[in-house]
């Protein structure tokens, strides 16, 4: 071995080149462990676990441990560090935010690397537990329900507009009640929650569960193991590390004892639908609404939106159902290893427009063999459109549950699947809208919200505001549960993550730096993701990364900022015409296929005057505008000073609808917001230059002044009546 070899080099915690080389060995030699002794597997990975003061958490598989992950975890905080998921029984690894995979020996390979070892912490302790939840403070949550009546009334109750759901249901999820000053930024203590003060709101309680442990962590035995391989090594950690873990399992009351624990709760506001929070943050245990209520022998399970449903289901059916941990319309990669158990999946998600194609594209990840779809409504166009709401209804959802059906092929279809959508769409033409705008509702006149399957095309001229406005438009629909890609070619991320802070925040950050780590926390929760590209890109690669955005992270907007600097080094002369038509149809085929909509920002041509922007005007051939679903131009109105700009939308394929929206720049929140449109004022058109009119012509004109000086107009233009 040379100097540059990294096993050559000291090592901070004490271990040398010989003891370092038992946590490694050859594929071969691996694959002889596993095929010839399965303990002493076991034993490879508790001994380097330990080495590493790692904590390792029960996974949602019975043989899964969640890990640090060998590649991201470097950098990052602990409460982020834990995303690689390890199988006990192959040492296998995947990891759910990078997503890098492999063997144990990759595993220990990329460990043993400098920036993992950095992540190991330098004193004698190893990372603390996972968070735990009293069992008292869920029996008084649980409590807290039940005393209040109108509450409890409304989710027992089998009057009109009470949801008829069975107490021992409710006990059997969890579901609790708790009280939440609006004022506090995030639920630092739990205990605070079961109590409430004087100016806190009920909220529903909602926990989720995960095993509780599994074998390899459980037991004295296996700590002993623990502390016996590595006694050599570093005999002062393991001990440090065991004495820990024994004084936890020692704390632990007799009810903590089972097979599931309560890893996080989610806290949703009685009254105030955006009231939503969750204890913890982010250091929580992956885990899911309703896991406990599947058995090891189930073979089925009903995934819902949202938590009541999910109550409702199994209440009614019989069959296990658990709720997306993130959004209606999200399911993560942790969910995704959960499900993997069970043989049929039944996606009940709420029966609109949006629901039904989150749905499909549920069942494309989990698998369409084995993915059935409930549609609440049927062929009723008004009818219920969620679990909870057809129970309250009095309709019968197992009959609802055995009508699910398959996703057919989406290349082949007839008219008998086409023929209820088209009947919906006539019917209920305000469904099929797409997700509106909360902060620009003249845009929603116009433009008819965000749809998915469709190609947007921004532009405008340079410094008008393209990125600020589409940055806004972005989070506004992020807010509404829009899972978001930025691609910023142009602008560096932390630069726009910044703005769109100030614009989520409705205030300048930088001008109020006391409250960004509050506004980051409640950023961290939107489901929104950034592109690592910048400047020219080729856009095969950003093309991947897209795909691969759309099915780990249930991307559904896409953002390209913008499409000149993307390709402004991919081709030269003429060919640059022909490749950014090509990347336009890529993003285009992309839309369609993937079933998200993509909003690409372009420039216009150089030699385009402003004040004749139009169609016509944007950079490159004909197809940039050919191919897109809507063209929308962004202009400045008045002078260079002016705050006010004009959104026209100047091409519309949904239902032909073109129109103007007027907004103004507010430099205090980085925003704009909607302003009327400016007056028009009647213009005075030159014929011809007093100085050279004939006679004639003078006689006229002043015939025609006098007649209008005796014609008085208000101020909005009216004639005024002489006296």
């Amino acid at each position: 071995l040379n100097d540059t070899d990294p096993w050559t080099k000291p090592d901070p915690f004490g271990h040398t080149a010989s003891t370092r080389t038992t946590h490694t060995c050859s594929k071969s030699a691996a694959e002889d462990i596993v095929q010839s002794d399965d303990g002493a597997l076991e034993h490879s990975i508790r001994d380097f676990l330990g080495s590493t003061r790692q904590r390792p958490r029960a996974g949602l598989k019975a043989d899964e441990l969640v890990v640090k992950c060998p590649v991201c975890s470097p950098g990052k905080p602990r409460r982020l560090a834990y995303s690689a998921h390890l199988s006990t029984q192959t040492g296998a690894f995947v990891c759910t935010n990078c997503f890098e995979q492999g063997s144990w020996d990759k595993y220990q390979e990329l460990a043993m690397r400098r920036n993992f070892q950095n992540t190991i912490p330098r004193t004698r302790a190893t990372d603390p537990p996972p968070f735990e939840f009293a069992e008292t403070t869920l029996v008084q949550l649980r409590t807290n329900l039940v005393a209040h009546e109108e509450i409890y009334a409304a989710l027992t109750g089998h009057e009109k507009g009470q949801l008829r759901l069975r107490p021992e249901i409710l006990a059997q999820y969890g579901v609790g009640l708790g009280f939440l000053d609006t004022g506090v930024p995030e639920i630092s203590d739990v205990q605070a929650l079961v109590e409430g003060s004087d100016h806190a709101v009920p909220c529903l309680v909602f926990p989720r569960t995960a095993f509780r442990t599994n074998s390899f962590i459980e037991g004295t035995s296996s700590l002993a193991d623990i502390a016996n391989s590595t006694a050599q090594q570093n005999k002062g950690v393991i001990s440090s590390m065991l004495s820990e873990m024994q004084a936890d399992s020692n704390s632990v009351s007799d009810s903590a004892q089972a097979e599931f624990r309560t890893v996080q709760l989610k806290v949703v506001g009685w009254n105030t639908a955006e009231l939503e929070m969750y204890v913890p943050v982010d250091e929580a245990q992956p885990g899911l609404f309703g896991f406990h209520i599947a058995g090891p022998d189930s073979s089925d399970v009903i995934l819902t939106s949202h938590e009541l449903d999910a109550v409702a289901a199994y209440q009614e059916t019989g069959v296990a159902a658990v709720s997306l941990p993130r959004g209606p319309y999200q399911l993560p990669l942790d969910a995704m290893r959960a499900l993997e158990r069970f043989e049929r999946v039944y996606v009940w998600l709420d029966d609109d427009h949006q629901g039904e194609e989150a749905a499909k594209l549920i069942a494309r990840k989990l698998g369409v063999d084995r993915c059935q779809i409930v549609r609440t409504r049927g062929n009723i166009p008004h009818g219920p459109r969620s679990a909870s709401i057809a129970l309250a209804r009095g309709y019968n959802l197992s009959d609802i549950l055995e009508q699910a059906q398959p996703v057919q092929h989406d290349k082949v279809l007839d008219f008998s699947a086409l023929r209820e959508a088209v009947k919906f769409e006539v019917t209920n033409p305000d469904l099929i809208r797409g997700v509106e705008s909360k902060e620009l509702p003249g845009w929603n006149a116009i433009y008819k919200g965000l749809r998915p399957g469709e190609l947007t095309i921004l532009s405008g001229p340079t410094g008008c505001g393209k990125t600020t406005v589409i940055s806004q438009m972005s989070l506004d629909f992020c807010k509404s549960g829009v899972s978001t890609l930025w691609g910023s070619f142009e602008i560096p991320n932390v630069r726009l993550a910044t703005r769109m802070m100030s614009q989520f925040a409705k205030r300048n950050i930088a001008q109020n730096v006391a409250e960004i780590d509050y506004w980051s926390r409640k950023f961290e929760q939107l489901p929104m993701y950034f592109l690592k590209f910048h400047g020219s890109t080729n856009p095969d690669t950003v093309l991947e990364t897209m795909r691969h955005a759309v099915y780990a992270y249930d991307v559904k907007h896409i953002v390209i900022d913008n499409l000149q600097f993307m390709m402004s080094m991919q081709a030269k002369g003429i060919d640059k015409y022909d490749a950014q038509d090509a990347a336009i149809a890529t993003f285009r085929q992309f839309a369609t296929d993937e079933n998200v909509h993509i909003t690409v920002v372009a420039h216009l041509r150089k030699d385009q005057p402003s004040a004749d922007v139009d169609i016509n005007s944007i950079f490159g051939s004909a197809k940039v505008t050919q191919e897109a679903d809507n063209v929308v131009i962004l202009q400045r109105q008045g002078n260079s000073d002016s705050m006010v700009r004009c959104i026209n939308v100047v091409k519309n394929r949904f239902d032909g609808t073109l129109g103007k929206v007027f907004i103004e720049y507010d430099r205090d929140t980085m925003a704009f917001t909607e302003v009327p449109p400016p007056r028009k004022r009647k213009g005075l058109k030159i014929v011809k230059s007093s100085s050279r009119l004939s006679m004639a012509d003078r006689l006229v004109a002043e015939m025609e002044a006098d007649a209008a000086s005796q014609r008085a107009v208000d101020a909005d233009g009216n004639e005024i009546p002489s006296s």
